[in-house]
């Protein structure tokens, strides 16, 4: 059967002050539709029905895990005991689902993207559970370019996949976020698409790869699952412990041959940034205010206010987001750094980060 693991153990600091230590990035309500992650599972469910769909999270992160809210059982949350990246993750979550399910094909997708064509999603998503099933393969959405972003990674697409599942392509490589000469190369090429970071495969495949590729984190699990339920949560942290922390695409992805790529033309968004999340919401030299606020003689401004009335006069492409007891205004050019400034946030004020 078909299963999809959300992964939300992210942090999200660019999106500081709404995101903060008590409460990630993946629980907020940046677009209008309600948490991140609620609107994560609800692009799914029509595909992959809620009792096969987990997320996985943090410990730390469990109060925002309501499974009444988020619409899924309760055994289908799985709480890592401390992060360490997407590897150990989806390995988590693709050793419960296995022992359920050992034919299952999953989905794993970021708790933390938006999506603006829904219905072209769920269409891409069914064709990729399909692709997965029938070749054994990994497959991954590769999100068509429209300028050259310098923020995402890269996929190369070589020839078209021949089978029953069309519009597949070989993957000739996976690119790191490249330098602006180089983004704009790819887009010229016409060969390359954006990684969405989200991919799928059979259960039996990434078993296999995950003892071929990270033994060490592959051992960690079969010791955590052996035994008593009594027990578990002491072996899993035990285990979490001595793995490394790695990324599925840098631990397996990276090192996977014959990986097919499904381009995903679907309105796709990491909203990696404020400007990011600007531009998802708004035309070119739109405003966009969330909150009580006045904006005169503005252009390209996202201003976010939970509190009081935000009034910003005369200013082009800036962020305004009041959060509690904390202010950010910054040039959207540079919202990318916001995450830097977190840290001094941490190091003088630590009740706000």
């Amino acid at each position: 059967m078909d299963h999809a693991v959300v992964m939300a153990g992210g942090s999200g600091t660019r999106f500081w002050p709404e995101s903060r230590a008590r409460r990630s990035k993946q629980f907020l309500d940046l677009t209008g539709g309600g948490p991140m992650i609620r609107e994560t599972l609800l692009r799914i469910f029509p595909v992959i029905p809620p009792e096969r769909v987990w997320i996985v999270a943090g410990a730390k992160d469990a109060p925002h895990l309501s499974h009444r809210a988020l619409g899924i059982p309760k055994r289908n949350i799985l709480l890592e005991p401390e992060g360490k990246n997407t590897g150990p993750a989806i390995a988590y979550a693709a050793a419960a689902i296995g022992r359920k399910d050992p034919d299952a094909v999953i989905l794993a997708a970021p708790a933390d993207h938006a999506v603006a064509n829904v219905r072209a999603f769920r269409a891409v998503l069914r064709k990729g559970l399909r692709l997965a099933r029938e070749t054994g393969r990994f497959v991954t959405l590769g999100i068509p370019p429209t300028h050259p972003a310098t923020g995402y990674g890269y996929i190369e697409r070589g020839k078209p996949f021949p089978g029953k599942v069309p519009g597949a392509f070989e993957v000739v490589r996976f690119a790191e976020k490249p330098d602006l000469p180089t983004a704009k190369r790819f887009l010229r090429s016409g060969r390359f698409d954006w990684n969405s970071g989200l991919f799928l495969f059979a259960a039996g495949t990434f078993a296999d790869r995950l003892a071929k590729f990270l033994p060490e984190v592959d051992r960690g699990f079969r010791r955590a699952f052996r035994g008593n339920r009594a027990g578990f949560a002491n072996r899993l942290a035990r285990a979490y412990r001595r793995m490394p922390s790695i990324s599925v695409d840098y631990g397996i992805l990276e090192k996977e041959t014959g990986i097919l790529v499904l381009p995903a033309n679907v309105g796709w968004s990491d909203l990696g940034t404020w400007r990011s999340l600007h531009e998802f919401l708004a035309g070119t030299g739109e405003n966009v205010a969330f909150g009580d606020s006045i904006l005169s003689d503005c252009r390209n401004v996202l201003v976010r206010t939970d509190r009081g009335v935000a009034v910003v006069l005369g200013v082009d492409d800036v962020v305004v987001v009041r959060s509690g007891d904390a202010l950010l205004v910054c040039p959207r050019s540079r919202s990318e750094e916001v995450k830097g400034v977190v840290e001094e946030i941490r190091r003088r004020f630590p009740s706000l980060a």
